[in-house]
């Protein structure tokens, strides 16, 4: 941040005397030592007709930056928690991982995006939609590769899905991921995410397991699971299923009312409701669970990967009537290939970075007006800058179903951790995230950041330094993980 910006925002004229103006560096650099530090490097360059009279004639300049730098109090430990606390504070009201960034550097809407438009070509905007980009040379693959140590084998999203193995311990895992559900809709989230990571590492084990023992080798797997896993293999079958209590239907039913979580089915069941006419003519719902009931078999319905082409392209050019040069993309399973999706994700951008602005409320009023919206889930989210409608919408016919449909409006700055985001899989996302937290950093579908502070329990109180990432290509180089494109992500 230059001079005149910091005396804009702080409202001063005139720097007071015997204050400093330091950079926001300094502030992240305390919270990560969790102790006041000195302010020498930190100053910044005050020019003269800031300067008060008296500061001009006892000091140079110089030693406003560096030989005058404040010293941190003898008692230290005071001034901690309300950094922190503002820190904190600052995530709660929706900074999160732009964090200070924003503070330090947006001043105003104008100077946001200066210049985006002249370094992006159609050949780079066709490689990010697609997310297919052109194979670099062996020179150019080395010298990205080699910024950052390529990361143990083990993660998920520094593998291919393609490389899948067959699942040789299907008649396993078939039994277990009936329990893994059954604790799910019971909200036992721990013990269903125990079994998933049984599931998943007896899907990719290479070979049938066949012992008490051998299973217990496995990683993910404890002494409990390879009891049941040692059950199956002797006798077939797993007592454990013949006591699921009668209850996990009912609650798998009206869990699957769109905007009826866990805790909603379990209070409907304790109400007596057993059926979805209970629901429909006893039950107290929001304007957003009537919608889910009304559309309950066309939303549990997957639609061919036609129809979400057909959705993408009504979205796109009501978009372009109301912008041109918006650029639209299915991400989801949709981006990710599959022959099917379950609802359609939409991401609308704008590649000068600024046009973006303004279009969110217009283009939802066109698709009403045009009867292709029929019902709104979440009108308006807001996510820093990212701005994000839920709804339902139909192609015109009369054979056509009501669809689930995510619009979400980004600036182009974040047009590439959106599209990684919002394509998938939610447990490729999860593999990337956590190795991005081993790493200290932070990955979001905002941004990429580094040198993220993070205090006991991983809790995060300082959102470090966003990395440039204008492609999805760059945010696995900063990983130092191979590029993997979208239908590689489908774990």
């Amino acid at each position: 941040m230059n001079c005149d910006r910091a005396f804009r925002l702080l409202k001063l004229t005139k720097l007071p005397s015997r204050l400093q103006l330091v950079k926001a560096s300094w502030l992240s650099a305390c919270i990560r030592d969790q102790k006041l530090l000195s302010t020498a490097g930190y100053g910044v360059f005050i020019p003269h007709r800031y300067l008060e009279e008296g500061q001009l004639q006892k000091e140079k300049q110089q030693q406003v930056l560096g030989s005058e730098e404040i010293q941190p109090p003898a008692e230290e430990g005071a001034v901690k928690p309300s950094i922190e606390a503002q820190v904190e504070n600052s995530s709660q009201r929706g900074l999160g991982i732009l964090g200070q960034q924003q503070l330090a550097e947006k001043d105003s809407d104008d100077e946001d995006s200066e210049g985006e438009d002249a370094s992006v070509t159609q050949g780079d905007l066709e490689a990010l939609i697609s997310g297919h980009y052109p194979v670099k040379s062996s020179e150019e693959t080395s010298d990205s590769s080699s910024t950052v140590a390529q990361p143990a084998s083990k993660w998920v999203c520094a593998q291919s899905s393609n490389s899948k193995k067959e699942n040789h311990n299907q008649c396993i895992t078939e039994k277990l991921e009936v329990l893994a559900k059954a604790y799910s809709v019971q909200g036992d989230k721990w013990r269903a995410l125990g079994y998933s990571k049984a599931i998943n590492a007896l899907k990719s084990y290479h070979k049938p397991v066949t012992s008490y023992q051998e299973a217990c080798k496995i990683p993910g797997i404890g002494k409990r699971m390879a009891e049941k896993i040692l059950e199956i293999l002797e006798s077939g079958h797993l007592r454990k299923l013949d006591h699921i209590s009668e209850s996990v239907p009912v609650l798998e039913l009206f869990s699957n009312i769109w905007g009826a979580g866990v805790k909603t089915a379990q209070m409907w069941y304790q109400q007596g409701f057993r059926t979805l006419d209970d629901i429909r003519t006893k039950a107290t719902l929001t304007s957003q669970q009537a919608v889910g009931l009304k559309h309950y078999t066309d939303f549990l319905e997957r639609m061919p990967r036609e129809e979400a082409a057909e959705i993408e392209q009504t979205v796109r050019q009501a978009a372009l009537a109301v912008k041109p040069g918006l650029v639209c993309v299915a991400c989801g399973s949709y981006r990710r290939g599959k022959p099917t999706c379950g609802d359609v994700d939409v991401l609308v951008t704008h590649p000068d970075g600024q046009s973006h602005r303004g279009v969110f409320s217009k283009l939802l009023d066109s698709l009403h007006r045009s009867g292709f919206l029929t019902d709104d889930l979440v009108s308006q989210e807001d996510n820093g800058d990212q701005k994000k409608y839920l709804g339902v919408c139909r192609l015109p016919g009369p054979a056509q179903r009501h669809r689930r449909l995510d619009i979400i409006v980004v600036p182009y700055s974040e047009f590439a951790c959106a599209l990684l985001y919002f394509t998938g899989s939610a447990h490729f996302n999860r593999s990337m995230r956590a190795l991005a937290k081993t790493k200290g950093m932070s990955l979001s579908e905002h941004a990429l950041s580094s040198a993220v502070v993070r205090g006991p329990g991983g809790i995060k109180v300082a959102s470090g330094h966003i990395l440039p990432t204008p492609t999805e290509r760059d945010v696995f180089i900063q990983l130092g993980l191979p590029y993997r494109e979208p239908s590689e992500r489908d774990w």
